[in-house]
């Protein structure tokens, strides 16, 4: 392994974390989450929507959900955990399934952070629509890069070499499906903590596919 990749892992991990922490805090809540290096880190979050006491102080940035929530907010969000919820299904087969080490522990991070932010992205979501906002949308027409049925039955059936191999093709063209549908949102007007959102989320993922990249580069060479 090049020495470029503990490097690379440096950066993932605090993009990781960062996306976390932007995404529990939307949702009003702490929890700790392993980094790259076993340790746990604490995220404490801001004051909750609609006044509170703040967990902590460490994070000065109120990205609690704001006023101006629109239809366009409310359908990133909700394809947005059908998105996640597939990721989630998919990297959960990795444990005894991934061949390469270094591609299983990034499924295993990958699979903590997207469970958490989906629930995260839940409580948001359960909270704005009990407001006066409207919620005509169809999460079919944003969801880019779905993961099909047929995809996740057939990679429940592999193992080794075949699993890395279908895992890393179906995840690398997932996460560009979500950036892409975070660069639309990112076009639209609407609340600025779903905007944040959406640029943590373009962010990480577009760090994980170049993980994801050079791991096959990595395996090809082999």
């Amino acid at each position: 392994m090049s020495e470029r990749m503990p490097r690379n892992a440096l950066v993932l991990g605090a993009a990781l974390a960062g996306v976390l922490a932007v995404a529990l805090s939307v949702s009003g809540c702490t929890v700790s989450t392993p980094d790259d290096a076993g340790a746990a880190t604490a995220f404490v979050t801001p004051a909750p929507p609609g006044g509170g006491t703040p967990s902590g102080g460490e994070h000065g940035d109120d990205i609690t959900p704001e006023s101006g929530t629109t239809a366009a907010d409310l359908a990133f969000i909700d394809a947005m955990i059908a998105h996640h919820e597939q990721a989630v299904e998919l990297t959960a087969l990795a444990p005894g399934r991934a061949a390469d080490q270094e591609l299983a522990d990034l499924a295993g991070r990958m699979h903590s952070v997207q469970a958490a932010e989906a629930e995260a992205m839940r409580s948001w979501l359960d909270r704005r629509r009990s407001r006066d906002v409207p919620d005509e949308h169809d999460h079919a027409e944003t969801m880019r890069g779905e993961i099909s049925r047929s995809t996740l039955d057939r990679a429940a059936e592999l193992d080794g070499a075949a699993f890395d191999d279908l895992f890393i093709d179906t995840m690398v063209a997932h996460h560009r499906g979500a950036m892409e549908m975070a660069e639309d949102r990112l076009a639209e007007q609407g609340d600025p903590a779903v905007a944040r959102w959406a640029r943590a989320i373009a962010t990480a993922q577009s760090l994980e596919v170049d993980r994801l990249l050079e791991i096959e580069a990595r395996l090809d060479s082999e």
